[in-house]
């Protein structure tokens, strides 16, 4: 029977394989989804979405423990149904900072949006079109291209792009900004290969363009997190350039006339 905690079947599932192709000089480790199978089926477990593993260890969990002491390790795509264990030298996801003063503006989400839609990704690029966040934050004018992008860079294979926006500035310089947006909940994370994956595909798709990668996650009810990083493609040295938490505001409707007097 499988497991009621599909979490700790993962663990064992990513540990057997980590273990069975690790060796202590190792920086890289590569393996494909049909041996992730394999491990599962050895070690008795219903692995009923074999993708969700590896999105897992990428996007909302660390690895367990037992890889973790061997280092810095992250699991990276490496094309359709290949992947690779890789010594990094820094954590696999990025820390927003705490304790930024929220930057009030007023909300111009219309209020039926607001009312019918749920607390997802969706939702949050949703808002950030309507309140024109990206403008705001990049201090640039920008105008949203498209969204959920599907496609292939070289070297990674496929990956997914949330948003897309084009922008230009007073110097007439124009701008590639491509988007990622995460879910309320905690486990929900960026990692350092998301942002520099941004960045390839841009330079890939958009070779003429100045990129501004950015990154959004929500703190709460109508406050959110904007980040941006700088243009490196390169997941160990890609860094932040700048981060504000914005807070949506309801302005109170003022009444007008006068109360009809009995």
């Amino acid at each position: 029977m499988p497991s009621k905690s599909p979490e700790k079947d993962y663990d064992r599932i990513i540990t057997t394989l980590f273990f069975s192709k690790f060796k202590e000089s190792s920086s890289e480790l590569n393996f494909t989804k049909d041996e992730l199978v394999a491990i599962a089926k050895k070690l008795k477990i219903t692995l009923r979405n074999p993708p969700d593993v590896v999105y897992t260890y990428r996007s909302r969990a660390n690895l367990p423990h037992s890889i973790l002491v061997k280092g810095n390790w992250i699991i990276k795509p490496k094309g359709k149904g290949r992947f690779s264990f890789f010594k990094s030298n820094r954590k696999p996801f990025v820390d927003v900072q705490e304790g930024l003063l929220a930057i009030e503006i007023s909300n111009a989400l219309p209020e039926i949006v607001e009312k019918y839609a749920s607390e997802d990704e969706q939702a949050l690029l949703s808002s950030i079109r309507y309140n024109r966040l990206v403008d705001i934050f990049t201090g640039i004018t920008c105008f949203h291209l498209q969204s959920h992008i599907r496609t292939t860079i070289e070297g990674e294979g496929q990956i997914e792009v949330d948003d897309l926006y084009v922008g230009i500035d007073t110097d007439g310089t124009e701008y590639i900004l491509p988007l990622e947006a995460k879910s309320p909940d905690d486990r929900d994370k960026l990692g350092w290969i998301q942002v520099s994956n941004m960045v390839k595909f841009a330079r890939q798709n958009f070779p003429k363009l100045k990129c501004r990668p950015i990154a959004a996650k929500p703190a709460g009810a109508n406050r959110v997190y904007l980040i941006e990083f700088d243009s490196n493609p390169n997941s160990e040295e890609v860094s932040i350039v700048q981060v504000k938490l914005y807070k949506l505001k309801r302005e109170k409707k003022k009444m007008t006339g006068h109360p009809k007097q009995l």
